[in-house]
C-alpha cells in the first residue's frame, strides 16, 4: 500500500487544505529519507477482528452508545498500522490495545457532559484484566485511567489555553498526556516482551521521545476539524496558516523536531529503536490513509452525541 496523497493543493483551498499535497510530501520524504522502513500492517483474522468489535461493543454499552463496525475499524487501524508488526510477539496484548484504543477513542469523540466515569473505568478495567498478566493490567489500566480522566479535566481548562498557546516547548509537554502517548506505551510494551522497551514505556520515557512525531503529523491533518469544533489542542493554531511565509517557517520548524528526535531514537536498542519508528511512520501511514481525516466532520469523526 503506498500513502495516498489525495487532497488538492490550491491556493484558494480554506485552512490548512492549501498546504495538504505539499507537506504531505514533505513529510514522507522525512520518514523515507530518516526512518526509511515502512511499517507493515498487523493483520487480524476474521474471528480476531469480531472478537475486537465485540469487545468495544461491549464496553461503550454502558453509555448507552452504539458505534458502527466501519467507525471501529477506522479507530482499529492506527494500532494495526502503528505497532511494529516486526516485533510483536503477543497478540492477546495486541488485542487489547486494539479494544483500549478504541473506546478511549470514543471517549475522546464524546461531548464532555456525557463523561461518566463510575460507567466507564470499571469497563476498561475488565479489558485490561482479560488481556493481560496482573501487573501488566495495572499499568495499561493506569496509563488509561490518567489519559481519559486528563481529556475530561482540560477540555475547557484554563492551563489548556495556556500551555496550548504560550509555545511548542508547552505544547508538547501538555500533549506527552493529552494526546494519550503515555498512555500508549503503557498499554503497548506486553505485546513485546522486551525488557528495555519495558521499563522506557513505564517511566515514561518512550512517550516523551514519541509525542513530537504523533502530535505534529496528528494536529496538521486534524486542523481543519478542531478549527470546525473550536478546540485548540493544536500546534498549528500558533502560526497563521493563511499566511504562506509565516506557515512555511513553522512547518521547518516542525520537521525539524521530528528530525531531531528520530535521530536521537536511532541510539536506543534495536527492539526500541525500530517499536518508536514505526509507532511514528506508522502513524503518518494510517493518518494519510484513514477516512477520519478526510474531511473536517464526517460519520468516523463526528461528535458522538
Amino acid at each position: 500500500m503506498t500513502t495516498e496523497i489525495s487532497a488538492p493543493e490550491t491556493a484558494a483551498a480554506p485552512g490548512m487544505m492549501r498546504h495538504w499535497q505539499r507537506s504531505t510530501e514533505r513529510f514522507a520524504e522525512v520518514f523515507q529519507q530518516r526512518i526509511g522502513h515502512r511499517p507493515q500492517m498487523v493483520q487480524l483474522t476474521d474471528a480476531e477482528l469480531r472478537e475486537v468489535i465485540d469487545a468495544c461493543n461491549t464496553a461503550v454499552a454502558a453509555f448507552g452508545k452504539s458505534v458502527s463496525d466501519e467507525r471501529w475499524i477506522s479507530y482499529m487501524d492506527v494500532v494495526r498500522w502503528s505497532q511494529s508488526a516486526r516485533h510483536i510477539r503477543d497478540m492477546e496484548a495486541f488485542k487489547a490495545v486494539c479494544i483500549l484504543n478504541c473506546v478511549t477513542f470514543v471517549w475522546d469523540d464524546m461531548d464532555p457532559a456525557l463523561h461518566d466515569f463510575a460507567t466507564f473505568l470499571p469497563e476498561l478495567r475488565k479489558i485490561c484484566k482479560r488481556y493481560y498478566g496482573e501487573e501488566d493490567a495495572r499499568f495499561a489500566y493506569e496509563g488509561a485511567r490518567a489519559f481519559v480522566t486528563s481529556d475530561h479535566m482540560f477540555r475547557n481548562s484554563p492551563i489548556k489555553e495556556v500551555l496550548c498557546n504560550t509555545s511548542p516547548e508547552q505544547y508538547f509537554r501538555f500533549r506527552v498526556t493529552d494526546v494519550g502517548v503515555d498512555f500508549w506505551m503503557k498499554m503497548s510494551y506486553p505485546i513485546y516482551r522486551h525488557r528495555e522497551f519495558t521499563e522506557h514505556a513505564k517511566s515514561g520515557l518512550a512517550a516523551r521521545m514519541t509525542t513530537r512525531g504523533l502530535a505534529i503529523v496528528n494536529d496538521f491533518y486534524s486542523y481543519d476539524r478542531e478549527i470546525a469544533l473550536g478546540q485548540i489542542t493544536n500546534c498549528f493554531r500558533l502560526c497563521d496558516v493563511s499566511d504562506p511565509e509565516a506557515f512555511e517557517k513553522f512547518f521547518q520548524e516542525r520537521l525539524d523536531d521530528i528530525v531531531e528526535d528520530v535521530e536521537c531514537i536511532k541510539s536506543f536498542d534495536e527492539i526500541t529503536r525500530d517499536v518508536f519508528l514505526d509507532l511514528i511512520y506508522g502513524n503518518f501511514v494510517w493518518t494519510t490513509s484513514n477516512k477520519r481525516y478526510k474531511a473536517a466532520v464526517n460519520n468516523v469523526n463526528s461528535r458522538i452525541q
